[in-house]
Order: structure tokens, then C-alpha cells, then sequence
């Protein structure tokens, strides 16, 4: 009898809306050389970033079969088997073969703990099957809430595992899902020569404006690319931003009133001038020990992608980090301009105005959380350099971004619109001198080299590995 009941990734394929993603060549490589050696994998990230997709994709690939658990839906009974089963493994997997009518096949199947952070002792009964062996072990959550915090009970979380962060799709991603090969041909030999775009600017610009708008959340944008509606995408992306509000209100560990108006706040902070973020904006009253915690769980959540400052660029950033002082980024542009327009009524012409750039905007803001987004999906951590003035506490030197390019700090500033100074880069490489690089300026224009400053398209970023 043929399976009525598809999954996320079957649907994906049938509506003809799945992206293919550059990650799954980290699935597949644990799948090749690790999980064989009893280690499983946890695929980490924020909700509905895609992270159970991508196991999906892997298990009907490359498995003879797979069962999946979604502890946002299991029943008590199934829970149960984790709490109370696991010294009689032969039994434990037959219920799961039974209760979802799939034979497992030692060696060739995987078992996929979905939302596992909702379910902790599921987490800890991981090592408990790795020992065992028979089957390959995949998780996926955040971290929020999967270690111990106010709970009363200690879980032992296991060690033997690899873990792959899953960011929002990137643009290079989405020009591949459009079947854009040929600008992101262009793009790559352009980026490598130093040559600039020319004619064809214009154009990428434009599909970039337009994903910026839409954003790397999978099914905000496969939806945009099957139906052309911003006013779809709009709503899944509000759809998005209500789900985590309801998570924030369920989560047990912080003040949730704390969590969601530091969320509420981000935008409000980063079109501020510097743009770092201040609980007192928040309450005037506000204490950090209040609000830490709670930022903390947004970071967890992967909702949050904190940049901090680096009061000594000449030295390794993470030795000089001032914890005091951050900037709060969203983990997807597109999400930032819904939760900056959530009181705005939907409509077409408005989102478009947006991606045509006529509402004449604090677009820096939206630059600047792009540019945090795609240095995160490339694995590095966010900080930015700030000095002010000892007496007047006026700032002289603020950089946006620094990055590590051979072995030595490359300053990143982030510009939008004509008005383009670069008095805080000049001042930047005057101190430091000898120990950082020449600066790179990512702005809305094509690639150019002046007074030895690389000027890039805000869209070139993911090449700076």
C-alpha cells in the first residue's frame, strides 16, 4: 500500500518548492564518515530555518529507511519509551517499528529526533543508543532550552556527536534556486579579478534587493519563487515571527515579557546612529543581570546574532571582547523588515516600493543585518570596533564589522546610499597600522579599487572566507 502520508521534504518536492541547500554536503560527509563510529549528529538552528528538511532529504537519499519523532507532537506514550525503555532496546525499537509502520535495517537506517529541545530526556537517551549502535542518530533543535538552567533535574548531554549550524538560505543559494548560473558565474570571476560587474550590475542588484525584502527563511522565499505575491511571503514571514513569539511565551527558563521586548526592540536599536543595544531603551529601570538571561536565550534560540566589541583589533578579537557592549542582529534581513513593518497593512505596491528602494529609509540598518547574517552562515563571529572619546564619550572610531583575512584583522564597513566616508577607516588603519589589513568597504555599487580600499556590492560578501 503506497504511503499516503508525506513529509516535509516529499511535499517540498511534489509542490515543486524545495532549495537545494550548500549544507547538505555536511550531512552527507557525516554520513560517510561518522556516524559509523556511534557518533550522531545535531543539526542546530533556528524554527523553521529548514533543519528537518535537510535531515529529511539525507534519510530518503541515503538510508534504506528512517523514522522520524517530532517532539512538538508525540504522545506520552512514545515519550515514555525514552524515560522507561531504554534498558530493553530490542523491545524500544520494535514499538517504534510498530507505531510507524517502518522496518528498520541495522546499518542502513536512521532514526531523526525532531525539536529534540522539547523533549530532554530524548537527549539524554542518545547515548544510550549510540552504544547500541543499529542505527544512525540524527537530532535537531536549537540550543534554547536543551541544557540545564532553572529545571530541578540534571541530564547528562551526550558528547559523541557532530554538530552543523543551518543559517537562512543565502542569496548565492537563491540566484541557484532561480537558475541563475550565469551571474553567479559572473560574479565569481569578477570578485577574483577585481573587475567590476559592469552592465550586469543592475540586474543582480535588483534580485538582491528582492531577496533582501522576501529573506533566506525557506518557505517565505521557495513561496515567493513559485508565486511571484510579496504580499504570500509577507504573510508567512509574519507567520514566522508569531511562532516565535508563542515560543517565547511557553519557554520556562526566562522572564518571557524580557525576551519578547528585546525582540521587539531590535529594529528600533539598529536604526539608532550606533546602533548598539540598550536595555535601558527597553525600561529605564533596566538592570543587565534582568536582562542577560534572557538575551542570552534569543542567542540560543539562533533568533539573535550578537555582535560584540573588540577594544583591541590588534590581538585576536575573542581575547579583547567587551561583553558590555553588542549590537543585536536578527538572524534573517527579510525577518527584519517584517518585524519593522508589523503594524503596516499588506500591500503589493508598498512591499515592492520597499525593494525599489523609494521610501527613501534607513536602509543601513538593513545592510548591516545582512552583512551579520551572511558572515554568520560562513561560520565566524560578529564584532565590530568602537573608541570614543575619554571626556566627552563622543565616538571617534567605529568600524561596522572585522573579519580575519590571513592571520591579520580586516576592517569591514558597511555604507548605503551616495554619501560615502570613510574618516573612521582612515583613523582605523592610522592606530593599528602594521597589524591589520586594508579595509574593505561593502556599499550599493560595483566592485572598485581606490587608495588601496576593495569596494565590493553588498552581495559579494560570502566571498570573504
Amino acid at each position: 500500500m503506497p504511503n499516503i502520508f508525506k513529509d516535509e521534504y516529499e511535499l517540498a518536492i511534489e509542490k515543486g518548492c524545495y532549495i537545494e541547500r550548500d549544507c547538505y554536503s555536511k550531512l552527507l560527509d557525516w554520513k560517510n564518515r561518522k556516524a559509523r563510529n556511534h557518533n550522531a549528529l545535531f543539526i542546530r538552528g533556528a524554527r523553521r530555518v529548514g533543519k528537518s528538511v535537510l535531515a529529511l532529504e539525507l534519510a530518503h537519499k541515503e538510508y534504506k529507511s528512517f523514522i522520524k519523532i517530532s517532539f512538538d507532537r508525540a504522545n506520552d506514550d512514545l515519550k515514555n519509551l525514552f524515560v522507561n525503555e531504554l534498558n530493553d532496546l530490542d523491545y524500544f525499537y520494535s514499538v517504534l517499528e510498530t507505531t510507524f509502520s517502518k522496518r528498520l535495517f541495522e546499518g542502513e537506517s536512521l532514526i531523526i529526533l525532531d525539536e529534540i529541545q522539547l523533549f530532554k530526556p530524548a537527549r539524554q537517551a542518545i547515548k544510550t543508543l549510540l552504544l547500541d549502535g543499529r542505527y544512525d542518530i540524527i537530532e535537531t533543535g536549537s540550543l534554547a532550552s536543551i541544557v540545564k538552567s532553572n529545571d530541578d533535574e540534571d541530564y547528562l548531554l551526550p558528547s559523541e556527536e557532530t554538530k552543523i549550524d543551518v543559517n537562512p538560505i543565502s542569496f548565492f543559494e537563491y540566484l541557484k534556486a532561480c537558475g541563475d548560473d550565469l551571474s553567479l558565474e559572473l560574479m565569481n570571476t569578477c570578485f577574483l579579478k577585481k573587475k567590476p560587474l559592469g552592465a550586469a550590475y543592475r540586474k543582480i542588484y535588483l534580485k538582491f534587493r528582492e531577496y533582501l525584502f522576501v529573506g533566506g527563511m525557506p518557505a517565505p522565499l521557495s513561496t515567493y519563487l513559485k508565486t511571484k505575491s510579496l504580499i504570500e511571503a509577507e504573510e508567512i514571514k509574519r507567520e514566522i515571527i508569531e511562532l516565535y513569539r508563542d515560543d517565547f511565551a511557553k519557554q520556562k527558563n526566562e522572564n518571557p515579557i524580557y525576551v519578547a521586548s528585546i525582540f521587539d526592540m531590535i529594529p528600533s536599536e539598529l536604526s539608532n546612529h550606533d546602533k548598539r543595544f540598550k536595555y535601558t531603551h527597553i525600561n529605564s529601570q533596566a538592570r543587565e543581570r534582568e536582562y542577560n538571561g534572557a538575551f542570552n536565550w534569543l542567542v540560543k534560540a539562533y533568533i539573535v546574532n550578537p555582535c560584540y566589541n573588540s577594544t583591541d583589533p590588534s590581538v585576536l578579537p575573542t581575547l579583547t571582547m567587551n561583553g558590555f557592549d553588542f549590537k543585536a542582529y536578527l538572524i534573517d534581513t527579510g525577518l527584519l523588515y517584517t518585524l519593522s513593518f508589523m503594524d503596516i497593512n499588506q500591500d503589493e505596491f508598498f512591499y515592492k516600493s520597499l525593494i525599489l528602494d523609494k521610501l527613501h529609509l534607513n536602509e543601513g540598518m538593513f545592510a548591516e543585518n545582512y552583512i551579520s547574517q551572511a558572515l554568520k552562515n560562513n561560520g565566524k563571529k560578529l564584532f565590530y570596533y568602537e573608541k570614543r572619546d575619554e571626556n566627552t564619550h563622543r565616538t571617534i572610531i567605529e568600524i561596522d564589522f572585522l573579519t580575519i583575512q590571513n592571520r591579520k584583522i580586516t576592517p569591514l564597513e558597511v555604507k548605503s546610499g551616495d554619501d560615502i566616508t570613510l574618516k573612521s577607516l582612515k583613523k582605523f588603519k592610522d592606530t593599528f597600522k602594521n597589524t591589520v589589513n586594508n579595509g574593505i568597504v561593502l556599499y550599493d555599487g560595483d566592485i572598485k579599487i581606490v587608495d588601496d580600499i576593495l569596494y565590493l556590492p553588498l552581495f559579494l560578501i560570502d566571498y570573504l572566507k
